[in-house]
């Protein structure tokens, strides 16, 4: 096996509690020659103190909206380890996760590596095989193998869930990074469709289950809900966009939003039958579905953003599990 260093990224934004038992649990690791960078959005809650008591095991960064794609970025430019893997901070990886992934990397043509995400509040798998459309309708338990997918202009193409994905820094920074536009939803199918089709093999490990508790969220509530439509119908209105151009019209693509529009409608209805949203609510929620797709059909027309990644910084990286406990 070669010696790879990796950089763990965990992206937060006001999950202070558990964002501590995710780093907690990576104190178990049998994989020793790991950092963990922490991104640390527009918090409120006591994420920085919180962060601060492991100031000497964690580099912290910041990302000063909340903008997934742009604060994995940061986190990729930050990482001074050859391989960066990606856990939610809701997230609890087994003591072997990386020692399982890592290995995939030998093979020069892997880009990419990703395992299965237990869903916690449903207490089954619910993530095994993902496979996405170039126009964004995904498939969370994909017939195997994985290889069958793994083609340049592959449709659908594999893609790894945003809380459980490890990649080749070198990969990411080829295909020019996350896309900034996606601030939440479609940055982890977006960004494996591109390292798909630059060549770059995505390999899956059954083994490596990541635990998700799916805390709430700005659009997702206690109960699992999806509260606000906007931004995850604007994300997949921009990845279909961008990505599907050769192979559709934009007139076609636009006639499609109407649809997921319309099943965000009936998501909604079907919350009001069951007594979670008012009809004031459900009403609200129909105008956001079509303000997010308005956007995304907008932002779509522009080409995805590259970013440059640079080199690993140099002389950064700090063994967590060697490092001093924390204060």
């Amino acid at each position: 096996m070669r010696d790879n260093r990796v950089t763990v990224v965990i992206n937060t934004l006001n999950r202070r509690d558990h964002l501590r038992r995710t780093l907690v649990a990576l104190l178990q690791q049998t994989q020793s020659a790991f950092e963990v960078v922490v991104v640390n959005g527009p918090s409120t809650d006591g994420t920085a103190e919180l962060l601060d008591q492991f100031a000497l095991r964690v580099r912290q960064f910041t990302c000063d909206e909340a903008n997934l794609g742009r604060s994995r970025n940061i986190g990729v430019r930050q990482a001074a380890g050859d391989l960066v893997a990606f856990i939610d901070d809701d997230a609890i990886p087994p003591p072997d996760w990386l020692e399982l992934l890592v290995p995939c990397f030998d093979d020069e043509h892997v880009g990419a590596v990703g395992g299965p995400v237990f869903d916690v509040p449903l207490g089954r798998i619910d993530w095994n095989i993902c496979t996405s459309t170039r126009l964004g309708a995904v498939n969370t338990n994909s017939p195997a193998p994985i290889s069958m997918y793994t083609r340049a202009g592959s449709d659908p193409f594999p893609y790894l869930a945003g809380c459980n994905m490890a990649f080749r820094r070198s990969a990411l920074q080829e295909v020019g990074g996350f896309n900034s536009m996606l601030s939440y939803g479609y940055d982890d199918v977006d960004v494996c469709c591109r390292i798909n089709d630059a060549g770059h093999r995505i390999e899956y490990v059954e083994g490596a289950v990541v635990h998700h508790d799916r805390a709430a969220s700005a659009i997702r509530d206690e109960q699992f809900v999806i509260t606000d439509p906007y931004v995850l119908l604007r994300s997949r209105v921009v990845f279909a966009m961008q990505s599907a151009s050769s192979t559709h019209s934009r007139t076609a693509i636009a006639l499609c939003t109407r649809d997921w529009a319309r099943e965000w409608g009936s998501y909604s209805f079907m919350h009001v039958e069951s007594g979670n949203f008012s009809l004031a609510e459900h009403e609200w929620f129909v105008a956001r579905a079509a303000a997010g797709v308005a956007e995304g059909i907008e932002w779509g027309r522009e080409h995805r953003p590259f970013t440059f990644i640079g080199p690993p910084p140099v002389g950064e990286f700090r063994p967590y599990r060697d490092a001093m406990i924390a204060r």
